[in-house]
């Protein structure tokens, strides 16, 4: 236990101190919706490149480092539940994520078309060579054969990735309420917007990093979008739910 929680970050950790009273931030992060920007953003405050951090978290075994005091982690759940961190991220599903009390939770979301549209072309693109934490082969095999192709083997958990972060069992009741439960939702489309506001609210002068954007866009058909369109229904009726109730609206910047 001693090696997820180590003096030197246990020391740092006891100094965070966010005008809510939380002591660290997590972000339940769903891919292709800006989780990476928002991850390099926080980065960024110690006054270090952010992608020298984010290469030493890589090469972490415990995937985390520090910079200019302040603590980073990645992915290790252990790490990410002992809480002896700034800011942490993962894109592990919400149930399967232990959080320590005083934890601020933010989320991104995205609407769910243009989501999976970004990472098909995400896929098809790879990153750049001297990316951290780039995409696999077995991953990029997935939109090897085009999109139609990609669609048929794409797991469910691949597409509705924004409910089964929220809900295993894809309920959509549920996963609105998990998200509801968050400190903080905004979406992609307002990503400067609500990272602004994040910002005020954590009085953290946050500025905005844009990474892992993919410049070629894919064509698709008109059956083509209506057929990925009715596979992401669930989601759609979730952002439904999620304005209904007030917790998050596309095309505004969430709950204040």
């Amino acid at each position: 236990m001693e090696m997820y929680s180590d003096p030197e970050y246990r020391r740092l950790s006891k100094g965070y101190s966010l005008p809510d009273g939380s002591k660290r931030v997590y972000c339940f992060h769903v891919r292709k919706t800006a989780g990476t920007s928002l991850f390099m953003s926080f980065m960024a405050l110690a006054g270090e490149d952010p992608m020298e951090v984010w290469r030493r978290i890589t090469a972490s075994r415990l995937q985390r480092t520090s910079s200019a005091g302040l603590a980073f982690a990645s992915n290790d759940r252990m790490v990410l539940a002992h809480g002896a961190y700034f800011f942490g991220r993962s894109h592990r599903p919400f149930a399967e994520q232990p959080l320590p009390p005083g934890t601020f939770t933010v989320t991104i979301l995205r609407d769910p078309v243009e989501r999976v549209r970004s990472y098909f072309d995400y896929l098809v693109a790879g990153d750049d060579p001297g990316m951290p934490g780039r995409v696999s082969g077995r991953q990029r095999q997935l939109a090897a054969a085009g999109f139609d192709a990609f669609l048929d083997r794409a797991p469910v958990d691949g597409l509705l990735t924004q409910l089964a972060m929220f809900s295993g069992r894809l309920d959509i009741s549920e996963a609105t309420d998990r998200i509801g439960s968050c400190s903080s939702v905004f979406f992609t489309e307002d990503f400067e917007v609500g990272l602004a506001r994040l910002g005020r609210r954590l009085a953290l002068p946050l500025v905005p990093y844009r990474i892992r954007v993919t410049s070629e866009r894919s064509v698709l058909t008109d059956q083509q979008l209506e057929r990925l369109r009715t596979r992401m229904e669930p989601e759609y009726e979730l952002l439904r739910r999620l304005h209904a109730s007030g917790i998050a609206t596309l095309g505004a910047t969430g709950a204040p």
